[in-house]
């Protein structure tokens, strides 16, 4: 068995299916830039059972995640294409769309209580 432990952003939404034996499935890209070659690698990964059920409405495009699974690839018209089964997946960050506003970010700041008796 190959492992492998990438962390990447989805480069399109999740597709959420149910398999003929009744058992949900999560399928999505990732996409992995190496900054030293300038080279982006392609993953397609599929999430199995009730936990791709669940995570399946935060898997949307420009998500960081971080993957953890078994590693494979096929070969199609010459082409490799790489592909992992999901054991863990871990969502790393906030997507774009997610950040705070810029009035979010004020209402934070003034919700702070810091204590004006540090005497420094």
């Amino acid at each position: 068995m190959k492992n492998i432990t990438i962390f990447g952003n989805l480069a399109k939404d999740c597709e959420e299916r149910t398999g003929t034996s009744g058992t949900n499935v999560c399928n999505f890209d990732i996409a992995v830039n190496d900054r030293r070659t300038k080279e982006t690698y392609w993953f397609s990964c599929g999430y199995w059972g009730n936990r791709a059920k669940s995570v399946a409405p935060y898997l949307k495009k420009g998500q960081p995640v971080i993957v953890s699974g078994e590693f494979s690839w096929r070969e199609y018209n010459q082409k490799k294409y790489l592909q992992i089964n999901v054991d863990s997946l871990t969502l790393a960050g906030k997507a774009k769309e997610q950040e705070y506003t810029p009035e979010q970010t004020e209402n934070i700041s003034n919700n702070s209580n810091l204590d004006d008796d540090i005497p420094f």
